[in-house]
């Protein structure tokens, strides 16, 4: 009998030992390393991973504010120094004065210049014989000559002589003849071509420099 008690005992601390060592076993690497959890470090893989993110897309940039789009929209304009021409008070000749206008693009200057023109001056001797509230369609420059594209309403309301006439359309070609670029200026009315404003001067051909309204 103490012979098998010792065998069963022997059989039993055995036993233990292979199960302490299987358990060992199982909380450590092949090189009995002992590791994390792998559904523990998985789960904070996840977790780190954006959502809703195709594998190989670059990140979206981050949205443009209306600050920045502004910002743009202003360095695109740019100031330009420009000569306006106007009658003086006596009505002798044209005076030319510096002018700043603002600019978006080539084209745009022809036409910030031609408004400038038809804004009165604030010179004391300087004076406008453009109607008010005519409003200017368009400018547009094609090999050398600018087509200056006029409402009706220029027509319909000046009321001066032909020297008022003279120095109205004086007015428009030398300024917009001060670009190297524009060598004549041809009038329209409403898109269709005019042989006279008032009945005073040809503007059936696109005119040219008025050197001699500048001459005292």
């Amino acid at each position: 009998m103490n012979i098998i008690k010792k065998i069963l005992m022997l059989m039993m601390i055995s036993i233990m030992l292979i199960c302490v060592g299987c358990d060992n076993q199982g909380n450590t690497g092949g090189d009995g390393e002992v590791v994390d959890n792998p559904k523990q470090e998985n789960k904070q893989e996840v977790l780190t991973e954006p959502e809703n993110k195709e594998p190989g897309l670059p990140p979206n940039p981050p949205p443009k504010s209306k600050d920045n789009q502004k910002n743009n929209e202003v360095r695109k304009q740019q100031e330009m120094k420009i000569k306006v021409y106007y009658p003086d008070e006596s009505g002798l000749r044209l005076i030319g004065v510096n002018r700043e206008i603002k600019v978006s693009d080539n084209d745009d200057k022809y036409k910030a210049a031609v408004e400038a023109v038809m804004t009165p001056p604030t010179e004391k001797n300087l004076t406008s014989v453009i109607p008010n509230n005519s409003p200017l369609l368009s400018v547009k420059v094609k090999d050398g000559t600018a087509i200056v594209d006029l409402d009706k309403k220029i027509k319909n309301g000046f009321v001066g002589g032909s020297t008022g006439e003279e120095f109205l359309i004086g007015s428009v070609v030398n300024t917009l003849t001060e670009f190297n670029e524009v060598k004549s200026v041809r009038f329209l009315i409403d898109g269709k071509e005019v042989e006279t404003l008032a009945g005073h001067m040809d503007l059936s051909e696109p005119i040219k420099r008025m050197d001699n309204l500048m001459k005292n």
